[in-house]
């Protein structure tokens, strides 16, 4: 190996360099020839909280925080996500059409993303100009809902109904397009399992099926949109325990994603499957069935708002889970937000970064490093490498498009772990810290 660079964080140090050595230990991890999925990123959502607090910075503050997300020395962020509509870190509740019966979407406006969504998005292209962009809607426009709010409710199961709201998505894509964006994927709904009291929207899986089959999926073909369409944000099965009255754990694959993926009408129209939350119990079963379509992880689980340690090495366990199935990106939830992270319905949640909105202090929290210890050494166009050894369920491996291998490897136990790498014949060891993160960018 021509070279080894070692980074490491725990929850006293955070990004340290440390050194690797000749020994060779027991526990080993060796690479084999055998690679999986293609990565295409790694990134978060941009949601109008974020931009809020930003905009309040002074320039220097601001753009460095910009840079460390989205410049290669940074995150090198290439992904992102867009909320169509309001999400539950909007300013205030909100829709593209709040006309009632304006099924002809003849009132429809981004006008409010042009100030709050927007301006934070293109500077985020300014930095990766390559950032491929995905979008889902939180909720309808409440005068499309059983309910006609934001939260809870379902849509309004009529024909008037669905074609307005499968035009709706073609009005946003024509939209952004219009401001110079191109939005590569649109998912049918935000977690289509939770019905919540922030902007939600609950779907059955035959209701996810039959309006991707006979509504969004034939009219935007009808369209010619240049952007792909994908079954998600799938969270379910939502709770990992049994519920009165809930599908059966074992149940929740087919009666969602295999609901739909196996309508061959349906089928056709889909380029993907994006998974969240407790999608992570069905997304096995969809990648061992239908291997021809890929995935995504579509948002990091939120925390309390406290953004400890603890929670970082949790993250670290899904991002293991997600790739080990078949996943090609990896998205973060709020990458920015004031200090205490509290949503508009009252949830405190993680971030990337806090700002105090009094002092201006600005803090790089633990989950900051985790994201870090991927995307900033993790090329678009590397490729899962498959492992074998006693290191094979606390690490993974990628190939980048130069051969270079970045090894990323948790430790979470309460001892330090004695750890060997072993790739073609060549090896390099270390004694992994308890309760790290590490990453090992080897040149071969």
């Amino acid at each position: 190996m021509k070279k080894v660079k070692h980074i490491y964080s725990n929850g006293v140090d955070l990004w340290k360099e440390g050194v690797t050595g000749n020994d060779q230990y027991e526990d080993t991890l060796e690479v084999t020839h055998e690679r999986k999925q293609v990565v295409k990123g790694f990134g978060g959502c941009f949601n109008e909280a974020g931009w809020e607090i930003l905009k309040n910075l002074n320039n220097d503050v601001r753009n460095n925080i910009l840079d460390d997300l989205f410049n290669e020395s940074g995150c090198a962020f290439n992904v992102g996500r867009l909320p169509m509509g309001a999400s539950d870190y909007a300013l205030e509740w909100h829709s593209y059409d709040e006309t009632p019966g304006d099924y002809e979407l003849k009132n429809f406006s981004i006008t409010r993303d042009k100030e709050y969504l927007l301006p934070y998005l293109k500077e985020a292209i300014k930095r990766s100009p390559e950032m491929a962009l995905f979008a889902s809607p939180w909720s309808p426009p409440t005068w499309m809902k059983t309910k006609r709010a934001y939260n809870f409710g379902k849509l309004i199961w009529e024909e008037k109904n669905l074609k307005a709201y499968a035009n709706y998505f073609i009005k946003y894509l024509e939209s952004y397009q219009n401001e110079g964006i191109k939005v590569e994927q649109v998912h049918v709904q935000n977690e289509p399992v939770a019905d919540q009291k922030f902007p939600s929207c609950i779907w059955t899986g035959k209701e996810l099926r039959d309006f991707i089959k006979h509504y969004l999926g034939p009219l935007m073909k009808k369209k010619g949109m240049n952007t792909e369409l994908w079954l998600g944000t799938i969270n379910g099965p939502f709770f990992d325990f049994m519920l009165e009255g809930c599908a059966p754990f074992s149940e929740f694959y087919d009666q969602f994603v295999n609901t739909v993926l196996a309508d061959k009408e349906a089928r056709k129209y889909i380029s993907g499957v994006g998974f969240q939350w407790g999608g992570k119990h069905v997304i096995e079963q969809a990648e061992l069935s239908y291997p021809e379509l890929r995935f995504m992880q579509t948002e990091n689980e939120c925390g309390d708002g406290n953004n400890t340690w603890e929670h970082a090495e949790y993250v670290y366990g899904l991002f293991w889970q997600f790739f080990q199935h078949g996943v090609e990106s990896y998205v973060y939830w709020n990458m920015v937000l004031p200090e205490g992270g509290v949503s508009t319905w009252g949830w405190k949640q993680n971030s990337l970064i806090t700002i105090d909105a009094e002092t201006k202090k600005v803090i790089y929290q633990p989950e900051y490093y985790v994201m870090k210890h991927f995307s900033h050494f993790i090329k678009k166009g590397a490729k899962k490498v498959v492992t074998k050894g006693h290191w094979t369920s606390n690490s993974v491996v990628f190939e980048n498009p130069n051969g270079d291998l970045v090894v990323i490897v948790g430790n979470a136990m309460d001892t330090d772990r004695e750890f060997t790498f072993k790739c073609d014949g060549e090896s390099f060891s270390t004694v992994i810290k308890q309760h790290s993160i590490n990453t090992f960018c080897v040149s071969i």
